[in-house]
């Protein structure tokens, strides 16, 4: 019986492990915000909406004149 007593006092309890993760889900919300204040909002106060498209996207290749083979 000494056995069983030890087990359940090296268990934590169910509470802490809620508030780690509602902690963990605060922390991800707040980087999530400050990622995104990062990307769109650093250069100032934009008079219309971001484009997302435009900001990621990549110059396109020109095609080439000679034909591949």
């Amino acid at each position: 019986m000494s056995n069983l007593s030890k087990i359940e006092r090296s268990v934590p309890r169910a509470g802490l492990f809620r508030w780690e993760i509602g902690l963990a889900l605060l922390l991800k919300i707040i980087l999530l915000t400050g990622l995104w204040f990062l990307i769109f909002r650093w250069d100032g106060k934009h008079v219309e909406k971001p484009d997302v498209a435009a900001r990621f996207s990549l110059p396109a290749i020109q095609p080439s004149t000679t034909p591949v083979f």
